[in-house]
């Protein structure tokens, strides 16, 4: 039998939640690195689908972690909005920028290890089981009782599904391909345009949009295409992603069977979701995160701050029972801006007659003209230069 290790905080999974959490607990103390263990079964860099999209709403995040911007990225300086022969912009400098998952997450990765956080990839959870004064956590390649356990895991979270988490979070539907974009660079490189196109709420009974985005992969343009269905009302039938993303692909010239389709879940953020229990608490894609774009990896960083003051907290009172880290998500700004757009998902995806559709678009496009998003010089966010400790300021300068 494997040597039982004991850990303060075991984080299992290292996407940016995990990560994330990691690190905002080393930023609050350096001495928290040897106290942490993170375990993920995906070796970095791995694959990850994802948009990619990061607003400003990460790039804070980052910034009061002390965290220069460095992972390559695309930079949107237009979101254009379509619904048949209408639309309207968002712009910004810029709206937000497009990465490629794996390597923003292994850089992620990579600076939480310079700080000494361990981090063990390659290793599989098999089992949990809590118990009154740990958690007994089994890996493929070990034992460790944990006075704390952060699921980090992801929508499949294999931590929610072997404790059979009881709530009602529902999860949205997401299919995407990537396509080739060499000897014919479309506009939306060249002006920085990303496309959210909601024609098919009507066409097909989406209950979201297609989209084009422009990014690299390994230095060569290519176009991250795919359909986002937010189930926002489950009632509806489900439309047919493969053929909605057949259909606006071979309007751009594209043959879906020409390239690897691939899809994932989406859990939805419910306030009155159950997010901990006695020494187990859930961050990320595993809480849930937002049903109306899909936006997932801002969500994330930020489930890190308020998980870390919530673990400092417990361990300074010796009181695991996460019994307010419920309020404290719903507190926060972040995600009482997350639950707006939960209702604004179950608003905007309820319409489904043209008509109807047709008469919000027309209010919606007149509205953003008196926002500072009709601006193609806005800055959204002013990025602080906040540093985490000498230990980090030496690790970035060298």
């Amino acid at each position: 039998m494997a040597e039982i290790q004991h850990v303060d905080v075991l984080i299992v999974g290292s996407g940016p939640s995990g990560t994330s959490t990691a690190l905002n607990l080393v930023k609050n103390n350096p001495a928290w690195a040897k106290r942490i263990v993170v375990v993920d079964k995906a070796v970095h860099p791995r694959e990850k689908l994802c948009g990619g999209g990061v607003t400003h709403i990460g790039q804070n995040i980052l910034a009061r972690l002390g965290l220069p911007f460095e992972p390559k990225n695309f930079e949107v300086r237009e979101v254009r909005l379509i619904y048949a022969d209408q639309s309207y912009s968002f712009f910004g400098d810029p709206v937000f920028r497009i990465v490629r998952r794996d390597e923003f997450d292994h850089w992620l990765v990579k600076t939480a290890e310079s700080l000494n956080i361990t981090i063990r990839q390659g290793e599989a959870v098999t089992d949990v089981l809590p118990h009154d004064d740990f958690v007994e956590v089994i890996t493929d390649k070990a034992t460790f009782h944990a006075k704390v356990v952060v699921a980090a895991d992801g929508s499949r979270s294999f931590v929610r599904r072997r404790l059979k988490w009881d709530d009602d979070s529902r999860v949205a539907r997401l299919i995407e391909v990537l396509t080739p974009e060499s000897g014919r660079i479309q506009s939306e490189f060249r002006d920085g345009v990303a496309i959210l196109d909601f024609t098919p709420m009507t066409d097909h009974n989406l209950q979201g949009y297609y989209w084009d985005f422009p990014s690299y992969v390994d230095g060569k343009p290519y176009m991250n295409r795919g359909v986002f269905d937010s189930r926002a009302q489950p009632g509806r039938p489900k439309a047919n992603l493969k053929q909605v993303l057949s259909e606006a692909l071979a309007a751009r010239d594209r043959n879906l069977e020409d390239y690897k389709l691939k899809g994932h879940p989406i859990r939805w953020w419910d306030k009155n979701g159950r997010f901990a229990q006695p020494r187990i608490i859930l961050v990320g894609d595993a809480a849930g995160v937002d049903p109306f774009v899909g936006e997932g990896i801002s969500f994330a960083l930020g489930y890190g701050e308020i998980a870390a003051d919530a673990l400092e907290d417990a361990f300074a009172r010796q009181d695991f029972s996460f019994s307010t880290y419920q309020q404290r998500l719903a507190q926060d700004d972040l995600f009482k801006h997350l639950w707006f757009r939960v209702r604004l998902a179950r608003f905007a995806y309820i319409l489904k007659y043209p008509r109807f559709f047709r008469a919000g678009w027309w209010v919606a496009r007149r509205v953003i003209k008196f926002t500072r998003w009709g601006n193609p010089n806005y800055v959204p966010a002013e990025l602080p230069q906040m540093l985490l400790t000498e230990q980090v300021r030496t690790t970035f300068s060298n």
